[in-house]
């Protein structure tokens, strides 16, 4: 493996709104029970790719739980992935458009409202909670198929929103994910990374 750059989380800019904050705590969990040998395999596992953006910041495109549950459990250290691209002569209002056009950011908020890109805040422990992130996350192998697609997570969420309410989300998650798996079979849902089809 080559060697990875350690780097602060608070130097890397998130390229989302929101989280699955349940997600956050239960991979925090799992991590405080982890050696310092185990954590640091973790790390090398899961490198955080990112963007050269303005002013030379770097944009994490993925692993925004991953940072954000380091954050919570006390360890403020990543390993850089690989630089998927280097926009840093851009300005941040091109740079944003050209993030936006690569599928590279998700500047969409809890209730599905399009937000201008610079409202995405500049640390991952600002980020707010999705709880349809972490309904989608809930049923990801049963619902959909897990693919290497950007912030597919948060388009299957999207997804959901619309046939269920938040308050079914807070009251019986159970019902919402049998829910969720029964609309993922859907035709509404053929565009969606990880469509699986009619069972």
């Amino acid at each position: 493996m080559a060697d990875l750059t350690e780097i602060d989380i608070a130097a890397l800019n998130p390229t989302q709104l929101t989280l699955g904050l349940q997600e956050v705590e239960r991979r925090a969990a799992q991590m405080r029970k982890f050696s310092r040998r185990e954590l640091r395999t973790l790390k090398e596992n899961r490198p955080v790719p990112y963007v050269v953006g303005p002013k030379r910041r770097f944009y994490m495109i993925d692993h925004h739980h991953l940072c954000r549950a380091l954050i919570d459990i006390g360890d403020k250290t990543v390993l850089l992935g690989e630089a998927r691209a280097d926009w840093s002569d851009l300005d941040l209002k091109a740079f944003w458009h050209r993030m936006e056009a690569e599928g590279l950011c998700w500047p969409i908020d809890v209730d599905g409202n399009r937000r201008p890109c610079l409202k995405i805040p500049r640390h991952v422990s600002e980020l707010t909670d999705n709880p349809w992130r972490t309904l989608a996350r809930g049923v990801r192998g049963k619902a959909y198929a897990n693919e290497d697609t950007p912030f597919q997570e948060f388009m299957w969420g999207n997804y959901y929103r619309s046939f269920m309410t938040t308050r079914l989300l807070e009251t019986d998650i159970a019902l919402a994910e049998k829910l969720a798996i029964k609309v993922s079979l859907l035709d509404e849902a053929q565009d969606l990374p990880g469509y699986l089809g009619k069972a």
